[in-house]
Parts: C-alpha cells; sequence; structure tokens
C-alpha cells in the first residue's frame, strides 16, 4: 500500500472517528482513536483530535497526554496549544495555562487569531494592560472585519483606550466596510451584532445614554433572532419543575470529603464578586460556571430512570432508589476531583442551578444554597448592555427578560416554601455597601469560620494566577465594583420603553 493510500485510509478512519463523537457515540469514537494512534503515531491530527474529544469528557489527564503529543507533531499549528491550554485550565494549571499562552506567542506573533485569544486569557487573569497591548496588536495585523470588531469590544469593555473617538471610528469604519463587501448574510449580522454592542459601551463611556442604548438596541435586537427558541416555551418546564418537587427523605449515607456551595440566581447579580469573597477563605475552592448539574448528573439518572428532567424527581425520593442518588452525587464529585478542586468546600456558581434546587437537594441534603439578588432594572440594564455568546432569548430581548423574571421568581419563592432555613438570600447591594457583614452572614450560613481574607483591603482582587471566566472579570480586580449600583438610573425610561418589566 503506497503511503497516500495509507493517509487516506487514516483520513477516512479519522472522519469516522469525529462522526461518532459528533453523535455522542464516545466509546465507538476512541475505540477508532486508539486504534489510530497505533497504526499512525506520527499523525498529530489524530493526537490532535483524539485529545478534543477526552476533553468532552473530562478526561483531562488523557487528553493533557495527547495534546501535547499534537503540540509536538504540528508546531506549525497553534489550535493544538489552545486546546492544551484549556485542558490545562480545566485543571486548575495556571502556571501550565500561562506556559502554553507564552510559548504560542513566542511561536505565532503574526497571527492575530494567538494575539486575540492571549489578550482574552489576560484579560481572564486581570492583567488589563497586558491584554490591551495584544489587542492592540491583533487590531494591527487583522484584516477580519469580525474579528476587528471583538478586538474593539474587548478594549472597550477592559477600559484601557486612551483616545475614545479612535475605537468610534473604527467602529464605523467596520460598518461601513461589511456592508460593501457584501459578506454572506450570517457574517454580516453578527460583525453589526458586535459592532453595536461595542458602540454602546463607546458612547456609554462618552456619557451619551440615550445613542449607547440605541445601539444596544440594535445589537440585542439582530441577536434575538439568532434564538431558536420563544422564552414563554419555558413556563410549562419550570411548572413540571414544581409539580415534580417535594422533601425527598435522602439522608445518604455515603459520607461526602466535601461539601458544595450552590451560588446561583439571575445573570448579572453579582455571583462573581460573592464567588472571589468566599474563595479567599482558605478552606473554598471554586468550580466557576461548569454545567456539570445539567450535562452529567441529569443525563445519567434520566437514563437509570427511563425519564426526563424534571419527571424522574418523583422517583428519587423511594428508597429503592436510594442508592441511585449516591451514585449521581459520586458522579458529581468525580468530576470536581478530576478538575483538582481537592477542598472541603467547593462552590459551584452556575446561576441557571437555580432549576435544579431540589435535585441538588437530594443528593446532596448538606448542600449550601446562596442566592444572590439584585435590582431587577440594574439586572436588566447590565445583561441588555453585554453580548453573551449563547443565543438565549431572556438574554437578547428585555421583554422576553421579563417573562424569565417571572418565572424565576416564582420558582425560588418555591423552593424557599420546600426548604425553609435552607437558602440564604443575599442582596448584591448589601453585598457590595456591607461587604463585611454580608460575608459573615454567608460563612456563617456555611459554617465557616470568619476570615479577614474574604472582605478585607483587596477582596475583590482576583487570587494571583485565578482566571474569572465571566463578563465580570475586568471588574473584580477592583477593590470592590459599586459603579453598578444604581446604573439603570440613566437608562430607566428606555429600558421600560422596550419592554422591561419587573412585575410582569
Amino acid at each position: 500500500m503506497t503511503s497516500q493510500a495509507s493517509n487516506r485510509t487514516i483520513d477516512n478512519v479519522l472522519k469516522q472517528a469525529q462522526q461518532c463523537i459528533d453523535s455522542g457515540k464516545y466509546h465507538e469514537g476512541f475505540a477508532f482513536y486508539k486504534a489510530l494512534i497505533k497504526s499512525a503515531p506520527e499523525r498529530g491530527d489524530v493526537h490532535y483530535e483524539f485529545g478534543r474529544a477526552l476533553l468532552l469528557v473530562d478526561e483531562f489527564d488523557a487528553a493533557i497526554e495527547r495534546l501535547t503529543q499534537a503540540c509536538q507533531l504540528l508546531p506549525q499549528q497553534h489550535e493544538a496549544l489552545f486546546a492544551l491550554a484549556d485542558a490545562f485550565e480545566a485543571v486548575n494549571s495556571i502556571n501550565d495555562v500561562d506556559t502554553v499562552i507564552t510559548f504560542a506567542l513566542s511561536q505565532f506573533s503574526e497571527r492575530p487569531e494567538v494575539l486575540y485569544r492571549a489578550a482574552n486569557y489576560y484579560r481572564e487573569l486581570g492583567q488589563l494592560a497586558k491584554a490591551d497591548e495584544l489587542a492592540k496588536q491583533c487590531l494591527i495585523k487583522s484584516k477580519d472585519t469580525l474579528l476587528q470588531s471583538y478586538i474593539w469590544l474587548l478594549r472597550l469593555n477592559i477600559e484601557q483606550i486612551d483616545h475614545l473617538e479612535d475605537a468610534h471610528n473604527a467602529l464605523l469604519k467596520i460598518l461601513d466596510k461589511a456592508k460593501k463587501l457584501g459578506e454572506r448574510q450570517a457574517d454580516t449580522d453578527e460583525i453589526e451584532m458586535i459592532s453595536n454592542f461595542a458602540l454602546g459601551r463607546y458612547f456609554e463611556l462618552d456619557h451619551k445614554p440615550e445613542h449607547a442604548f440605541d445601539c444596544w438596541r440594535k445589537a440585542n435586537a439582530l441577536q434575538f433572532l439568532m434564538c431558536d427558541y420563544k422564552v414563554d416555551s419555558l413556563k410549562a418546564l419550570f411548572d413540571e419543575i414544581k409539580s415534580n418537587s417535594s422533601i425527598r427523605n435522602t439522608t445518604t449515607n455515603k459520607l461526602h470529603s466535601f461539601t458544595p456551595i450552590f451560588i446561583l440566581g439571575l445573570p448579572r447579580t453579582g455571583s462573581t464578586l460573592l464567588e472571589q469573597c468566599l474563595s479567599k477563605h482558605t478552606e473554598v475552592k471554586t468550580l466557576g460556571e461548569q454545567p456539570i448539574i445539567a450535562n452529567q448528573v441529569v443525563p445519567f439518572l434520566s437514563h437509570h430512570t427511563n425519564s426526563p428532567y424534571p419527571l424522574f424527581m418523583s422517583e428519587l425520593g423511594e428508597q429503592k432508589n436510594q442508592l441511585l442518588c449516591e451514585r449521581a452525587a459520586s458522579i458529581y464529585e468525580k468530576a470536581l476531583s478530576k478538575r483538582q478542586l481537592n477542598s472541603a468546600f467547593v462552590i459551584d456558581k452556575l446561576p441557571a442551578n437555580f432549576q435544579s434546587i431540589g435535585l441538588i437537594m437530594t443528593i446532596f441534603p448538606h448542600a449550601k444554597i446562596i442566592h444572590i439578588k439584585r435590582d431587577f432594572v440594574d439586572v436588566g440594564l447590565s445583561i441588555f448592555k453585554n453580548h453573551f455568546a449563547a443565543n438565549e432569548p431572556y438574554l437578547c430581548n428585555l421583554d422576553a427578560l421579563s417573562t424569565y423574571n417571572a418565572m424565576y421568581n416564582d420558582l425560588m419563592q418555591h423552593w424557599h416554601a420546600l426548604y425553609p432555613g435552607k437558602i440564604l438570600d443575599i442582596q448584591y447591594e448589601d453585598l457590595v455597601n456591607s461587604q463585611k457583614a454580608s460575608m459573615h452572614a454567608a460563612l456563617d450560613f456555611c459554617g465557616l469560620e470568619g476570615q479577614q481574607a474574604c472582605w478585607g483591603k483587596g477582596t475583590a482582587t482576583t487570587k494571583s494566577k485565578t482566571m474569572v471566566k465571566t463578563l465580570s472579570s475586568a471588574q473584580v480586580i477592583q477593590t470592590i465594583y459599586k459603579e453598578g449600583v444604581g446604573r439603570h438610573s440613566r437608562y430607566a425610561g428606555y429600558l421600560a420603553k422596550y419592554g422591561l418589566n419587573e412585575h410582569k
């Protein structure tokens, strides 16, 4: 067999493996990859694709091994380096992430996509000046109008630009160029969407609220068209969650090695600030926002009960399913262990976990649930002016957000009634203005002793080599970010006009 024919065969098998992974047939796909590793160990793309697939199932150590090999075999490609950085980040090995990013910059300093990825990395670390410097280099080297729009949005959000008018002029040119080039409709819509989010931020910094809101309105309208469902369709799910919830006699026999702390609520309510303050405690580590409950625990329980969530909840209180609950808890615990989160207390701050409080309390009766709340009009403004990668209708439409808020409030009232005294409410405004008192309340609720690091000077500053993946990354490096309290006052009329209604 010729080398060309052999490579063609390998390509076909690699394609089969990728198709298996795409369809969720991981066992079959991994069998293909393992066979390819034996027959073509010199093919870097095989190691790369296998490593990416391993990341999908949280096999981080194996993924690091494969991706490290891919980096050595594919020295002219940067994709494997960034996949390796993702793997190191997953196991909280930030020093290794830094090594990989630094190496990528040394090898691919002329590649705009590498510069942009590195700029985002340093933004997440809170090194904003370094992030902006890389973003500026990226603008010089990039000819891609979509990438340019994202770069300007990044620069405006981290507030490192000396001459704001430069951003305004550049964004207008990007919009004009996109229309003249007649690019594919999807690309043009995304360029217009991101550019308008960026222009809105420019006008906000330039103290022109009417112009800012008009740009955000245009950006959100474009993203709303990209959503594939209506928020009203969630009402049936929320009703099912309530009707399938009841107190479970689930004092699990297994003694878990940690206590989970779930911080939840609406997006943009201050969960990152609370997480950063709590994680200063010597006994606390943080998972960040990872959908382990939704992506691992729920599918496991659904499979073994032959019912979807939340319908399977009615079965979990039965004695015969006690072991099933313990296994579900072990799946969550194993996911934390894979991420090197071996601590007495671990924070899970995915806001949408408010939909799963009943499930959480069933498998972890000792879990600590902290519900963070914030003035809804400030929440509405913060959501409306920021771009979220997920095309969720309540994140890009004020009327949809108001509907979602009503369902959320109704469900939280249900949980409070079902679990009296088991859910701690913390108000964002209190956390900002009376940090010590709020942190004492949170620590007492969790059964933790007070430590001054949780409320002392510089509390909101991120730890050394700690990444903040949310939109709040630029705010949390400040001592305490108070600017968000009452910020809606300049925009209240516009917000109400376009559908924000707290009492819907």
